[in-house]
């Protein structure tokens, strides 16, 4: 006897498309593919936000990753045209990763799905919220790619759920126009060298914070290719140094350090104290310069971001130092 193959739960979703220059009901192959793959992008970037901190990440996607966003469509309706989707919850194809809860970091519920979390990040994106967390310059980036389809059909998107009332986004022109503003005030991830005390390690989350000498705490999660949970142990409140890439909220404000290299912290790294987290990176190398020896930061800074081990930066340091 065969077994029966399980039943995956899904959320069923509406998306309405108005304002197409093609016959009532009809939707040309090109623009449907093109909503179809923002809306998979969108919502497999802003899952990975939630769970990851970031929204693009180099190397494969992670197979509950892609099944998140696997959606299905389950038909079509003339009028204004409205494909119906099938989208399975998180419960369902990402429960160890949801379940990992943090101190710091609004995990999603295992009834949402990954359009509920694209939902989020474009409620708030249209409040222009410029403090919020559920967007990062990736996903506006990915929607940003209506903007093409609005100018040539003057369209209107719209998504709605029967069962999930909160999950709704309407994508118009003036939408649009808050996104691309969001998008030019939203910093990069930029590369940064840190110095502070290393504390609140979730060794299961690889989270932890780094508190600065001027008492701002900046949440962090270690690249768990680079480092190894071990590596951690022995850095539990000491001071560190920190080589990884700083996300930042759309008011400039550090949101997430993403660490690839920790080691204790030496003499030689207060120079790299003086870096004020909500400025851009012309304006970061400006300060340091200010506040610190000018040859000695001029020697180490053409050779990081890079490949190079922080040791070897702060030996070119101390190096720097002893010559003067």
């Amino acid at each position: 006897m065969s077994k029966r193959k399980k039943t995956i739960k899904q959320v069923h979703y509406k998306v309405s498309i108005t304002g197409l220059q093609v016959p009532k009901g009809a939707i040309a192959f090109s623009a449907l593919r093109r909503i179809i793959d923002i809306l998979s992008d969108g919502s497999e970037r802003a899952l990975r936000l939630a769970l990851e901190g970031g929204s693009v990440k180099k190397g494969p996607i992670p197979t509950w990753l892609a099944k998140s966003t696997d959606f299905i469509l389950t038909g079509m309706r003339p009028g204004s045209t409205i494909l119906e989707l099938g989208v399975p919850t998180l419960g369902e194809i990402a429960s160890e990763q949801i379940q990992q809860q943090d101190l710091w970091n609004t995990v999603p519920q295992p009834e949402e799905t990954a359009l509920t979390l694209l939902s989020k990040s474009i409620i708030d994106a249209e409040k222009e919220d410029l403090e919020s967390e559920r967007y990062d310059s990736g996903i506006l980036e990915t929607l940003l790619g209506f903007k093409k389809i609005l100018e040539d059909n003057n369209l209107n998107i719209r998504l709605t759920s029967e069962t999930r009332k909160q999950d709704n986004f309407k994508i118009d022109n003036a939408a649009l126009q808050k996104i691309e503003k969001l998008k030019i005030e939203t910093p990069e991830p930029q590369a940064v060298l840190l110095t502070g005390f290393c504390n609140m390690i979730k060794h299961s989350q690889r989270r932890f914070d780094l508190t600065l000498e001027d008492g701002r705490t900046v949440h962090g999660k270690i690249d768990e290719k680079a480092i190894a949970l071990e590596q951690l142990r022995n850095l539990w409140g000491k001071k560190v140094t920190i080589k990884g890439i700083i996300y930042f909220t759309a008011s400039k404000k550090p949101r997430l350090l993403e660490a690839q290299i920790i080691t204790p912290s030496q003499i030689g790294d207060e120079a790299f104290k003086a870096i004020n987290l909500s400025l851009p990176t012309m304006e970061i190398v400006s300060k340091v310069r200010e506040k610190s020896n000018k040859k000695i930061v001029s020697d180490i800074w053409g050779k990081w971001p890079g490949d190079e081990n922080v040791d070897d930066l702060i030996n070119a340091l101390k190096e720097s130092r002893n010559s003067d």
